[in-house]
C-alpha cells in the first residue's frame, strides 16, 4: 500500500452515488492491492443523500496511509456531468475507475493494468474480465471464460461488441480522457461511448483473467430496465454516438442499429422496425480513407505516437480519421 504522494502514478477514480451499503467493500477491494507505484483515490460522489461520503470519510481517517481526495459536488449533477467533472480532476499518469457498488477481487489487478499500459504504448486502455454479480440469485458468471494472456481491440470491435463491459474494469491513460469531446458529455454518454471516443485514436487491451465484480441490483437505474427497455436505450443514443464521432464509425453503428433492431422486434413479437434516424440505414463503408488504420500494426501507432512531431500527428489523424489530432 503506497504511503499518501502528490506524485501518484496512478489515480483510482471512486464514482459513487448512494452507495453506502456496498462502497466499504469497494474501497477494501482497492486497499488490497498490491503495487509497487503510489497511487491516490479520487472520490467523485454525485450527491449522494444517504451516509455513503461520512462511511467514506471515515474509512480514510482510519487509512492515514493512503491519500484521499474528495471532489466537491453540492448537488446531484448526474452521471455523465459526474464523469466528466472527475475526468478533469484526476491528473495522474493513468485512471483507474471503480463505481461504489463494484469491487476488484484480484489484489494484483492496479499491478497487472499498470504494467500492460507501460509496455504497450499503443493502448490508451487496458480492461480486464470480470465476474456479473446477480444480487438476487446469488450467482457470479464471467464476462467471458477465463484464460490467461490478453486480446487487443479497436473501437468498431468495441461497437460490435462491448467487451469492456463496465467502468470498473477499466484504466486509461490520463491523456486520452481530456481529449475526450465536449459532446459526448452534452449526451447520454455510458462506458461504451466513453470507450469508442477513446478507441478512436488508439487501442484497448482486454486481459483475459476476471479481476472486477460488476453487480447489478434493484437499487441501480441501468438494472431496472428490462432487457428490451435496454436495447431501445442503446438502439436511441446511437445517432448521437454517430455524429460524435463524426461519422467514422458510421457503417459499424449502422449495422448494430439494425442488429438492435431486429432484437427487439422478435422480443415484442413485431414486425423488423428500422433505426430512428435515416443516416443510420445499412448502406455501402464509408469513405475508404476512415478505414486505413486498420491496416497499421500497432507497433507503428506506437512508433508514430512517439517520434512524430505534434503538427504532424495532428495532420496524419485528420487524413486518416477525418477528425481532430491530439
Amino acid at each position: 500500500m503506497p504511503a499518501p504522494s502528490t506524485d501518484a502514478r496512478v489515480s483510482v477514480l471512486l464514482i459513487t452515488y448512494n452507495h453506502e451499503g456496498y462502497v466499504e467493500k469497494a474501497i477494501d477491494s482497492v486497499l488490497m492491492q498490491e503495487v509497487d507505484f503510489d497511487f491516490d483515490i479520487v472520490v467523485a460522489d454525485d450527491g449522494s443523500s444517504d451516509g455513503t461520503l461520512s462511511l467514506i470519510r471515515e474509512i480514510a481517517d482510519q487509512n492515514p496511509s493512503v491519500s484521499f481526495r474528495f471532489l466537491r459536488c453540492d448537488e446531484n449533477v448526474g452521471i455523465t456531468k459526474n464523469y466528466q467533472r472527475a475526468f478533469a480532476a484526476c491528473d495522474a499518469e493513468y485512471i483507474a475507475v471503480l463505481e461504489g457498488d463494484d469491487y476488484w477481487v484480484s489484489p494484483k489487478k492496479l499491478a497487472q493494468q499498470f504494467r500492460f499500459l507501460e509496455k504497450h504504448r499503443e493502448c490508451d486502455l487496458c480492461s480486464v474480465n470480470y465476474y456479473v454479480y446477480e444480487e438476487g440469485r446469488a450467482q457470479f458468471t464471467p464476462r467471458v471464460p477465463p484464460e490467461q494472456g490478453h486480446v487487443v481491440l479497436g473501437a468498431r470491435e468495441l461497437i460490435s461488441d462491448n467487451l469492456v463491459g463496465n467502468f470498473s474494469t477499466c484504466m486509461y491513460r490520463s491523456r486520452a480522457l481530456k481529449q475526450l469531446p465536449d459532446a459526448l458529455f452534452e449526451a447520454r454518454s455510458y462506458d461504451w461511448a466513453v470507450n469508442i471516443c477513446v478507441a478512436r485514436y488508439g487501442l484497448i487491451g482486454f486481459l483475459r483473467e476476471p479481476m472486477s465484480v460488476y453487480r447489478i441490483h434493484d437499487r441501480g437505474a441501468w438494472s431496472l430496465l428490462s432487457h428490451v427497455q435496454k436495447l431501445k436505450a442503446q438502439l436511441e443514443l446511437i445517432p448521437t454516438y454517430d455524429k460524435i464521432t463524426d461519422g467514422v464509425f458510421h457503417y459499424e453503428f449502422a449495422v448494430l442499429a439494425e442488429r438492435l433492431s431486429k432484437v427487439i422486434a422478435d422480443a415484442q413479437g413485431a414486425q423488423v422496425v428500422h433505426a430512428q434516424s435515416a443516416a443510420l440505414e445499412v448502406m455501402s463503408l464509408p469513405p475508404q480513407r476512415h478505414r486505413v488504420l486498420d491496416l497499421v500494426p500497432p507497433f507503428m501507432i506506437t512508433v508514430g505516437r512517439q517520434l512524430l512531431p505534434p503538427f504532424l500527428k495532428r495532420h496524419l489523424i485528420r487524413l486518416v480519421f477525418g477528425g481532430k489530432g491530439e
